[in-house]
């Protein structure tokens, strides 16, 4: 503000300056003309003065007295003619005298008073002598120069008067143009002072913004150098970001994977409770983490978006399956609808659309004590409808409540990042404030925006609007989405030896158990030479590098191997809680073959060694009869403790033994429980019902008493048969009955042939992961000592057999 004042100050100044000048040089210019027309005048004085006047009226006098002389005097004939010129001549400037304006002002002397009417009246006698017809005689002219001699000295007078009167005009004039001289001199001298100051202000003026360039070129630079520091510091906070990633997710990985082998021992209701509870805040705080890695890819501009053909209807459904006991829990009702023409394959990163449904949903559910949470999916009625099927979906996705709602004041901060509607110490909800900037950024490289409008005590409505390119459907989707049984390796397929290199003790535990339990030899190593040496001596057929060790690290360790070893040769997998894109982008460039990041899970795992080794990276098949039972482990202790005469078909006394009808014995995998069962609405059946309660409806739902699952299967065949209009109902019915039991994998299949409309050729794929999930689902159950019923599976597939 002051540097504008000073500047305002100096063009004021500048103006004004200007403005003096300008009028200098206008008086200047005016005086000028009057100097020109002072000399002008001067000029006119000088070629037609009183004074030539005067001294040209006394010449011809004295030029017409002395022919008159000569003529009164000569005694030769008179020559009139002469007499009459000198007489015209003279009567001239007698007339000049009188009508020429400069001799105004000798006409008010007294010699010019006196003089000028008697030489009127000597004319007259000149003219009455003179003129023709007169003929006058030498004496006439004697007479008249008398006349003559008397007026010369007057005439002469006059011709002195007029002299004077000449001289004083000169001196006046010479007099004025002194005045005038000293005045253009002032004037010029004040102009000069003028561009003297004018000039030492512009060249303050000058030093000043020197100086202000100068100030300029030093803040540019300690800006640059503050920019080189911030650069610095950046890339320090990317590497400590790295490092805090790779320390937090190290034990994470061990928590989870502990925890994980945990929950596959057996554990009372008690003790599983416990773990539930540790396995929860362990996923929170990497839920946290996940965020701060977010917010850090979104700030560098490496939050990149990957968008594939996406199961919208899968992933909405998955959601629902995830938030309804998260809302039920809490006493809250959760609803989604989804529009009739929502199209089911759409181009979309289906991770980050996710995450940005579930922040919704999740703040939605946190911000309510009661009423209903609901998801809306449909089309924008504001857009335009596409002209082919091909083009992009106008989505309109809102997430609704009916909680605590906003203000003004809090809605203008709240996609602001680390900003909470109430950010005092006291607030009753907590979070990082991290969750909406996210998503809003998500939106927005997704081509779409977040918006959000609130009524305080009435709730909130978030609206996303996306633009979601149709896709067509990939083959065989539905095969894949229901056959999620999983691949085991068959007995006769050796498994791999596996080099697990690691520098944690609790991490190289955990891998060493989930491997072994797949199937598969372990060899160990905590540091990148230990690694390359086992490499050497132990030759095995995968490596599970991490990339932060002491001594050699994973990138050394991977580029040393890679010297000796072909990628087709030794495959290398980065296992590592380095989860930023430069990490991942360093491992392939040191001829890593894969990234797989920490917490490890399972079934990632399994899926990546299975790219590389078919069904040798697959869990091993155990080897157990066809007619081996899935038994719990009650009833495998009970059978281990029985005598052989038992196991042989005759039971003792007071021993009772499960039929021994043929099954196959399932074999589980890390997930199955979360995938298959939703152990939170279990819980809370149990409490409403009581466990004997439960156990109950186990025993008529795999009994399938009500005949849903015939009804359903039945409806199946029709549409094998071409008439599909039956399915709707019997698989509405089923979701009903398998999701008040816990079992959202098939309530998610029912919900998914409730909705779309299959082939004939789909059918059997369709089938089958149907009756996979309910296998699952019985024998998890089973496992877990929840039911002792059996199913009715092997009724259903003894007919397809037969079919």
């Amino acid at each position: 503000m002051p540097a504008y004042r000073d500047s305002q100050r100096y063009l004021l100044w500048l103006a004004l300056g200007t403005v003096i000048m300008a009028a200098a040089m206008a008086v200047l210019l005016v005086m000028q003309v009057a100097q020109q027309r002072s000399i002008q005048q001067s000029a006119n004085l000088r070629s037609d003065s009183i004074t030539a006047l005067s001294f040209q009226l006394e010449r011809e006098f004295l030029r017409l007295r002395q022919a008159i002389d000569v003529s009164a005097h000569s005694h030769a004939p008179l020559d009139l003619d002469a007499l009459r010129l000198r007489s015209d001549v003279f009567a001239s400037r007698i007339q000049l005298m009188q009508d020429t304006p400069s001799t105004i002002a000798l006409q008010e002397r007294a010699e010019y008073q006196n003089t000028m009417p008697q030489l009127a009246t000597l004319m007259g006698k000149v003219d009455a002598l003179l003129q023709p017809p007169a003929e006058p005689t030498h004496a006439q002219l004697g007479q008249l120069l008398h006349y003559f001699n008397a007026m010369g000295p007057q005439v002469q007078e006059l011709t002195m008067a007029a002299t004077r009167h000449t001289a004083v005009l000169l001196e006046q004039q010479e007099s004025t143009m002194l005045d005038q001289g000293r005045q253009i001199m002032a004037l010029i001298l004040a102009q000069l002072v003028l561009l003297l100051a004018a000039a030492t202000a512009l060249a303050r003026r000058h030093r000043r913004v020197e100086d202000e360039h100068r100030a300029m070129q030093q803040l540019t630079q300690n800006l640059q150098e503050a920019n080189l520091a911030a650069e610095a510091a950046n890339r320090g906070k990317s590497q400590f970001l790295a490092n805090m990633s790779h320390e937090l997710r190290t034990p994470f990985n061990g928590v989870l994977g502990m925890l994980n082998l945990l929950e596959r021992t057996a554990l009372t209701a008690r003790q599983r409770e416990y773990v539930g509870t540790a396995r929860g805040s362990a996923d929170h705080l990497l839920s946290l983490l996940n965020d701060i890695l977010d917010v850090s890819a979104i700030e560098t501009g490496k939050m990149a978006i990957h968008p594939h053909v996406t199961d919208l209807h899968a992933l909405i459904a998955n959601v629902e399956q995830l938030m309804q006991p998260v809302a039920a829990q809490k006493g809250l009702g959760f609803y989604s609808h989804c529009a009739a023409d929502l199209p089911q394959w759409v181009q979309a990163d289906s991770t980050r659309l996710k995450q940005i449904v579930l922040n919704l949903i999740t703040n939605a559910i946190k911000f309510s004590e009661s009423g209903t949470v609901r998801l809306r999916l449909l089309r924008d009625a504001s857009a335009p409808r596409p002209a082919d099927s091909l083009a992009a979906y106008p989505l309109r996705l809102e997430v609704s409540d009916e909680g605590i709602g906003m203000d003004a004041q809090t809605l203008s901060k709240l996609f602001k990042r680390f900003t909470q509607g109430d950010d005092s110490t006291s607030r009753r909800f907590g979070g990082t404030g991290l969750g909406l900037e996210i998503s809003r950024n998500l939106a927005q490289r997704m081509g779409g925006e977040i918006s959000v409008t609130s009524i305080p005590g009435k709730g909130s409505t978030f609206t996303v609007e996306l633009p979601l390119p149709i896709a067509a459907a990939p083959e065989k989707a539905l095969a894949q989405a229901t056959a999620q049984t999983p691949t085991l390796r068959p007995t006769d397929v050796r498994g791999l030896t596996v080099l697990v290199a690691d520098d944690q003790l609790v991490n190289r535990k955990y891998m060493g158990a989930l491997l072994e339990d797949m199937g598969h030899t372990v060899v160990f190593a905590d540091n990148g030479e230990q690694a390359c040496a086992a490499v050497q001596s132990q030759h095995p057929d995968l490596v599970l590098m991490d990339l932060h060790m002491p001594t050699l690290d994973g990138f050394g360790a991977a580029r040393r191997i890679r010297e000796w070893m072909a990628p087709e040769q030794l495959p290398i997998i980065a296992l590592t809680a380095d989860v930023f894109a430069q990490a991942r982008d360093k491992a392939a460039a040191c001829g890593m073959n894969g990234f797989v990041s920490k917490p490890v899970n399972a079934a990632t795992l399994q899926a990546t060694m299975m790219e590389f080794f078919g069904l040798r990276g697959a869990p091993a098949s155990p080897v157990f009869d066809a007619d081996t039972v899935a038994e719990s482990d009650a009833e495998q202790v009970m059978r281990r403790a029985a005598p052989a005469s038992a196991q042989a078909g005759v039971s003792p006394v007071g021993t009772s033994v499960p039929s021994a009808l043929p099954r196959t014995r399932k074999r589980f995998r890390p997930g199955d429980v979360s995938t298959h069962l939703d152990m939170a609405m279990v819980g809370d059946v149990c409490i409403g019902v009581s466990a004997q309660g439960y156990r109950s409806l186990l025993r008529s739902f795999f009994s399938d008493e009500s005949g849903a699952l015939d009804a359903l299967l039945q409806a199946l065949q029709e549409v094998k048969e071409e008439r599909p209009n039956g399915l709707r109902d019997p698989a509405h019915a089923f979701k009903g009955a398998a999701a008040n039991l816990g079992f959202h994998k098939l309530a998610a299949l029912a919900l998914q042939l409730e909705k779309s409309r299959i082939t004939p050729a789909e059918v059997p794929a369709a089938r089958a992961g149907l009756l996979d999930a309910w296998a699952m689902a019985h024998a998890l159950c089973l496992r877990m000592g929840l039911t002792d019923v059996e199913s009715v599976l092997e009724r259903h597939n003894a007919e397809a057999a037969a079919r």
